[in-house]
């Protein structure tokens, strides 16, 4: 496991690493602005903010982590408040949990565990109501995720924003103002160009035809449709004689 720790006190990250069981690396932050950019190419497993940094670093934190799958990490708060102000922030604010003052290293791990035992059942529920599955595709929009027959495919953020309106109604058209309104915020004309593009890339990415049996359709005056392909009559006919040949 890896836990990113954001702290400017040298000491403080040392008593935490300590603390921590020896399969546990952990990774110093000074400020936020690091983490955000390290979250580009690593994942952690928790994220501990320091008590002092939280009105600072951790509210920007915090904040990123809000809008953004990629940095939705189980977060514990720990060490000593300046206010007492801070700290009723901290209870309003959407962290997991808080170990204020010293505390031990057999606190800490009962906090810690406690911590991604709950964020495991949030991620299993979330994940259950934002998945979807058209044909052999699979769109999970808390992580922003495609994969097609298990490989995952690589979108960016308003491709994937598009897939996911196509996906979840399958069959159905949707107009290019309902997608500038959904993805770009704004009027049609103005993001019109950018859909075509992002179209044009999502059938490229996403590999759409006969192969997955799933079409993009640009249908005139009316906008796009993800159309699904029913099994060929030639193939249900097939299939009970290889369940009889098996």
């Amino acid at each position: 496991m890896k836990f990113a720790i954001l702290t400017s006190n040298p000491s403080s990250f040392a008593y935490v690493a300590a603390c921590l069981p020896a399969d546990v690396t952990c990774v110093r932050f000074d400020d936020a602005l690091a983490l955000l950019r390290a979250r580009r190419t690593e994942a952690f497993d928790l994220l501990m903010i320091d008590a002092q940094l939280f009105s600072t670093a951790g509210q920007l934190v915090l904040s990123w982590r809000d809008c953004n799958a990629d940095l939705r990490w189980p977060t514990l708060v720990f060490g000593t408040f300046t206010e007492r102000a801070e700290m009723l922030r901290v209870f309003d604010s959407a962290v997991e949990d808080v170990i204020t003052g010293h505390f031990t290293a057999e606190e800490l791990n009962a906090r810690v565990q406690r911590v991604q035992r709950s964020a495991e059942r949030g991620t299993q529920q979330t994940e259950s109501a934002t998945r979807t599955v058209v044909g052999p595709y699979s769109l999970c929009q808390l992580t922003r995720t495609v994969t097609l027959r298990g490989t995952p495919i690589r979108l960016t953020a308003r491709e994937f924003a598009t897939a996911w309106l196509l996906f979840s109604s399958p069959g159905a058209f949707l107009s290019r103002q309902q997608i500038a309104s959904a993805v770009w915020g704004m009027e049609a004309s103005v993001a019109e160009r950018s859909i075509e593009q992002h179209i044009y890339k999502l059938r490229k990415k996403l590999g759409f035809g006969e192969a997955t049996g799933v079409e993009l359709k640009t249908v005139y005056s009316r906008g796009y449709q993800l159309t699904v392909q029913q099994m060929s009559e030639q193939s249900r006919s097939a299939a009970p004689q290889l369940m009889l040949a098996a």
